[in-house]
Formats: structure tokens, sequence, C-alpha cells
């Protein structure tokens, strides 16, 4: 049943271009008249001029009275005539239907993979953290093509084996009941057969589409952390387990297909066993005067052609439990409701002051298996429009997830934060998101020039402006060493750079946006100190009248701050600027003092 939802959902997808279909369907119906009626001049052939049977009812309805003046040479060669039209007919309504079949499908494709990735840009981050990316780019790239199938090997066959068969179940009924019958006997043999292995072809198809989405998320895994491979040493560790994994994918495969194998064997074998049957039968009663050569000719050359329909739609009956499969993996995503949600009524952030109030905030994330775990619990504090706020803590206090909720990429489970008194759940997503700047720890670079990843934020930025931020964030002088200075096409991931000169172009690019709203997320975790400071002076005037948050484990750069918040197990511990919390003698100080130490 579930495979039946699947299968209709990607039918009334494919439905949004029914014009299309419906051409692409009448043209394949006109093919079907044509493979009906390819057997026909070989009956002429054979009843009318090497015998002399009468000429069937359709000869002499189309010439008239002249047909029974037509001399056997003449019907002859009208015949091959005919056998000829049809052959060059059936080429050509194959070849339009097949070019058609496959423009169609492609361009469901293409717009299924764009609805896909789509609703993957609205996905919250808590998605991401329970599914691996190497999945769902499986998903994106290969389990899209569910609606090709669709097209191509389910709806468009069915249709046309469904209605070829219908007429040749007709004619051949018309010429002999018992024949027809025998060659009907087919198909209910068929539908138990397919009871028999529908089960198991589903529960190994959903097996090998899941090994082998975990075979790409490793492998995606294992590239983007390659430097931690080689540099442990742990080449042939991680080829090891690519090779269990590929192993388990391997054994799927083959399950599957044994499987899918055995069921078209057996649909094979049925349908041999009734044209050996029917042929038997078909002799005997030509033999005994009651079915001309020519009607049987019709029979067999019906029961080559019903062979490949019957294949046809066997074909198609496995393919709709591999989609069941496939389909499942794709509208996982698009009917996940983990979505950042946008209320209608929601309105654009404008005039923007920055003030910045968390009421009551509480949030968590989910495991893999749905179970909670808490990370902020019940956070309370204001900024005021221009400050700077600073937020320290051990690691897995809560800082990054914090600043996260600012920018929506997760909604709290309890509580609200507001901007200048308005709900952030209450403003345009991305009206939202153009206000902030962000600059992250691990800062991710496009593989596109280094101009456009500065510009990111800012597309219309000119040469002299991309130019002045990269000074002020101590990156131009490294760029124009580089062969194409800011032409330089980065390699993927910004592997061609080091960590530090990746967090100065993502430093340049926060301040080429340029947003009321700042969050620096260690943004100098990977430089040196002279540099660090020749940023931060440099920051100092970008900030200026912003509201700023600050992320840092190296307490020297948040002195300044107009308020310091203190994290720990989730919770606010103190608050107060740099003076007043050595002053306490706390938390604050007690990292403070160790950080002095260590530094010492």
């Amino acid at each position: 049943m579930k495979d039946l939802k699947i299968l209709w959902r990607l039918f009334c997808y494919s439905a949004s271009y029914w014009k299309r279909f419906l051409v692409l369907l009448s043209v394949a119906l006109f093919g079907v008249v044509i493979e009906v009626a390819k057997p026909l001049p070989f009956k002429i052939v054979l009843d009318n001029v090497l015998t002399s049977q009468p000429l069937p009812t359709f000869i002499t309805q189309f010439f008239g009275n002249d047909a029974l003046f037509l001399s056997k040479e003449q019907l002859l060669w009208w015949s091959i005539g005919l056998a000829v039209l049809l052959a060059v007919g059936s080429a050509l309504v194959s070849l339009f239907v097949a070019n058609m079949t496959i423009s169609l499908a492609q361009r469901l494709v293409y717009d299924f993979s764009l609805d896909l990735f789509h609703k993957l840009q609205q996905l919250s981050l808590s998605y991401y953290g329970r599914n691996k990316i190497g999945d769902l780019l499986q998903r994106v790239n290969a389990d899209v093509y569910v609606v090709y199938f669709v097209v191509a090997q389910i709806a468009l066959p069915v249709i046309t084996s469904l209605v070829c068969l219908g007429a040749m179940f007709y004619i051949m009924a018309q010429l002999n009941a018992t024949l027809a019958l025998i060659a009907a006997a087919v198909v209910p043999l068929l539908g138990i057969s397919l009871l028999f292995f529908s089960k198991l072809m589903t529960e190994t198809t959903d097996r090998q589409y899941k090994t082998q989405g975990e075979l790409m998320a490793f492998m995606q895994q294992t590239l983007s952390a390659i430097k931690v491979v080689q540099g442990f040493a742990r080449e042939q560790f991680m080829q090891k387990k690519l090779a269990e994994r590929a192993a388990e994918f391997g054994n799927a495969y083959k399950i599957a297909n044994q499987v899918s194998l055995g069921y078209g064997q057996l649909s094979a074998l049925i349908t041999a066993l009734a044209a050996a049957v029917l042929l038997g039968f078909g002799a005997q009663n030509v033999l005994s005067g009651k079915l001309t050569i020519g009607n049987l000719f019709i029979f067999l050359g019906y029961l080559t052609s019903l062979y490949t329909l019957v294949n046809s739609l066997t074909l198609a009956v496995g393919t709709s439990i591999m989609l069941g499969a496939r389909g499942r993996r794709v509208f996982e995503i698009l009917d996940s409701d983990e979505i950042i949600a946008e209320k209608p009524n929601a309105r654009p952030l404008v005039a923007t002051h920055g003030e910045i109030s968390f009421e009551n905030v509480s949030f968590g994330y989910e495991n893999e298996l749905g179970e909670p775990r808490t990370i902020l619990r019940d956070i309370s504090f204001r900024v005021l429009p221009g400050q700077v706020t600073a937020l320290v803590g051990a690691t897995g206090a809560g800082k990054t997830t914090l600043v996260s909720l600012l920018s929506r990429f997760y909604d709290p489970w309890a509580g609200r934060i507001l901007i200048d008194g308005i709900d952030i759940q209450n403003i345009k997503l991305n009206s939202l998101r153009e206000n902030i700047s962000l600059v992250l720890q691990e800062p991710f670079l496009f593989p596109v020039c280094i101009a456009d990843n500065i510009a990111f934020g800012r597309p219309g930025a000119s040469r002299e402006e991309i130019i002045e931020v990269a000074k002020l964030a101590q990156a131009h002088e490294f760029i124009s060493r580089l062969p194409e200075g800011y032409e330089t096409v980065i390699s993927e991931g910004g592997a061609s750079l080091s960590g530090g000169e990746r967090q100065r172009i993502s430093i340049a690019r926060a301040m080429l946006k340029n947003a009321p709203i700042i969050i620096f997320d260690e943004p100098t975790s990977a430089l040196d100190a002279h540099t660090e400071a020749n940023i931060f002076k440099a920051l100092s005037t970008l900030m200026t009248g912003k509201t700023t948050f600050i992320i840092s484990h190296r307490l020297s750069t948040i002195q300044r701050a107009d308020q310091i918040i203190t994290l720990k197990d989730g919770q606010i511990v103190e608050r107060g600027t740099h003076e007043s919390l050595l002053s306490e003698g706390k938390v604050y100080a007690n990292l403070y003092k160790h950080q002095h130490i260590a530094a010492m």
C-alpha cells in the first residue's frame, strides 16, 4: 500500500506535464495500432495469395468491388508494400516516442531535483545533524530519477501494453475463442508469481538503496577528512572500512538482483509454457480446418508480441517496487517538517537598531533515535544597540548554539528572541539573515575566485570595495601574491589556502556585507597574535554602531566588550564587564587566570 501511494504521488508529479504526456501517449497508441496490424500482410499472403481463402472484410471495404478483381500477383505486391509501410511507420513512431520520452523524463528529473534541493536548503541544521551528507547527495543526484522511470518504464509502457494486449486478445477471440483463452491464462499465473515475489523484492530493494546511501556517506566523510586520515596514517584502516561497506552494498545488490531475476525467469517460464500449449492447440485447429494458416500466423505473431508485452508489464512491476524504495527516500525529504517555518504574516526587518533580547530561551538537539538532549536552559539577557557582547565558557557550554538561534538556524524549544522588540519568528527569514554578518570558526569557501568569495554576501560590490575590506582583514597582501590575484579560483573547501588565509577571507566577507548585527564565532582562532591585533583594530571601526557578538577562547580579544556572558552547562552563570567579573573571582576569573598562566 505504501508503494502504491509513492507511485501515485510520483505519477501526480509527472502529470504536471500532462499536455506533453498526452501527445506522447497519442503517438505511442498510434504505434500500438501499427504493431497490431503488422501480421496482417503475412496473413493475406498465406491465405489469399498462396491459397484461395476469401479476402478479409477490411480489404473489400477498403477497395470496394474492385478487390474481387485483384490478381494474386497484385495482392502480393500490395501486401509487401503494406508490410514495408508498417515496418517504416513502426520505426519512425518508436524513434519519436523514445526521443520525446527522454526529453519529457529529463525535464521531470530536472524540476524534481530543483524542488528537492530547494527543500534541503529550507531544512534546519537539526535535520543535517541526523542525516549524512553523502546519503542526501545520493538522493538528490540518483534517487530523483524515480520520476524518469515513472514515465519511461511504468506509465507509458503499462498503458500501451494494456491497450495492445486488449486489441490482440479481441482479435484472437474473433478468430478462435479457445486459443484466446489459452493465451489469456498467462495473466493470472503472472499475478500469482508477483504476489509471491513482491514482498521479498521490496525488502531486498530497500536494503540495497540503504547500503548504497551509507557507502556514499562514508566516502564523502572520508574524503572530507582526508587531511586527518593522512595525518594519522589511517589510509589502510579507512580502506578496510570502505571495503566492508562496499561488500555490504555488493551483497545487498546481488540479493536484490537475484530476487528480481528469479521473478523474471518465472514469468518467462510461465509465458513459454503458455506459448507451447497455444502452438499445439493452434496446429490441431489448422489440421481440422477450424483455423487458416494465416490466422495461425497471426496467433504466433501475437504470441511473440504477447511475450514482449508481458515482459514489459513484468519490468514495470519490478520497477514500481524499486521506485517505492527510492521514492520513499526522496519524499522523506520533501515531507520533512523540520523547516524553519515562516509565518504568513511575517514582515521584513527594516531600520534595524540592533537591540536584542533573549527571554527564557531553552533549546537542545535530538539524536538519531529522537531522544532530546538539552543544551541551553532558561537563557535571558538583553543587548543594547551597538553593544559588543562576548560569550565565554568551556567547550560544549552552548555558545555557538546560542548565536545560531539568533540567525534561526534552529528555533528554541521554549522562550523567544526579539530584535528591536519584534519576535524573530515574526520576521521574514531572508530579511533576518540579511541583517546579520557571520564569521564562523571553520570558514567555508566556495570553489570560485577569491573576489566572488568575498562578495558572496553582497554580489554587487565593486572591486574597489572588495580590495578595501581585504586590506582591513589583512588579506590583500597574500591575495596579491597569488598567480591570478583576486581572480584566483580556490580549490574545493579552500584546501589551497592555509587556515589563517581562509579565515581572513571569511572576515573580509563579513566586513563587506556590513550588516547591523555581527556574529564572530572564534574569528581569529587560526591567526597569530600580531595579525589578530591588526584585524581587531580594523574590526573596531566596523563594529562601531553595530550590535556584535564575539565567541572566543582567547579572552584577551574580548576584554573591551560591553558585557561578557559566561555560560556553563547551558546556563548563564555570570554577566558583567571584564573588570567586574575578574573582581568577582568566579568562573570567568578562573578561566582568565588559567589562560594567562598558560600564555606565560
